[in-house]
């Protein structure tokens, strides 16, 4: 896959804008690692300013230059080889969520796709201590308009392609089911004999200790579970 997608320059534009479900889940996760809110209100007016240069996508990583001079990153954790093989196995499943990927829709069912809380980190070069500084803030609201309009770049930043998506699951599709025994063919197979009974005991029978439950009397239950050890060995003995 291309290890890296560029993007050009966002220009000035309204602070009204309606996001996609899995534009408004990104932004949340943004959000939510923020320990102040300040530096992400100061993070959305630079984005809607247009004051981030392009931006570069690869897999595990955002970068721009915000504001002329910060140079910005915002790392996103790769999905585990776990978290693939349920996404590749879920849009094996349903055929309808690779068309809505390949549609610019990114189906409820791989969500995973979608970083959460602890899955974003930041770096940039200006002092701000926050993580993620208003800086990366900006430059993760705009990564989120480029998530709107392209759920695909989900796989990118998590470490995968949709054409990688697309030949595993072509791949899993064309793997041939393991052949299927039919009914009367396992009913026709012959049943192998019974192993030998075990020899009869010819030993005094060895009670296991039994701890008495409460208003239950210890001789009595002790009597009773050799009582039916006694039985037991008669029925064995008679086959």
């Amino acid at each position: 896959m291309s290890e890296a997608r560029g993007f050009p320059a966002f220009p000035a534009r309204s602070r009204r804008r309606h996001h996609t479900w899995w534009g408004t889940a990104w932004l949340q996760a943004m959000e939510d690692t923020a320990v102040d809110s300040s530096l992400t209100r100061r993070g959305r007016r630079i984005a809607t300013d247009g004051r981030i240069g392009p931006i570069t996508v690869s897999p595990g990583r955002l970068a721009a230059t915000v504001d002329g001079s910060q140079q910005t990153t915002v790392a996103v954790e790769l999905v585990s080889a776990n978290v693939w093989t349920n996404l590749v196995t879920e849009a094996s499943v349903q055929s309808g969520h690779l068309a809505a990927l390949l549609d610019d829709y990114l189906p409820h069912a791989l969500s995973e796709l979608l970083p959460t809380v602890g899955d974003l980190d930041s770096q940039c070069s200006c002092d701000d201590w926050g993580n993620p500084c208003h800086h990366a803030a900006a430059l993760c609201y705009q990564a989120a308009w480029l998530i709107d309009v392209d759920p695909s770049l989900l796989l990118l930043l998590r470490g995968h392609s949709l054409d990688a998506l697309t030949a595993e699951i072509a791949g899993q599709r064309a793997t041939p089911p393991a052949p299927a025994t039919l009914a009367a063919e396992a009913f026709a197979h012959p049943v192998p004999p019974l192993p030998e009974p075990p020899p009869p005991a010819t030993d005094a029978p060895q009670l296991l200790a039994i701890e008495t439950p409460p208003g239950i009397d210890p001789g009595a239950l002790h009597g009773a579970a050799a009582t039916a050890v006694s039985r037991a060995r008669r029925l064995l003995d008679a086959g």
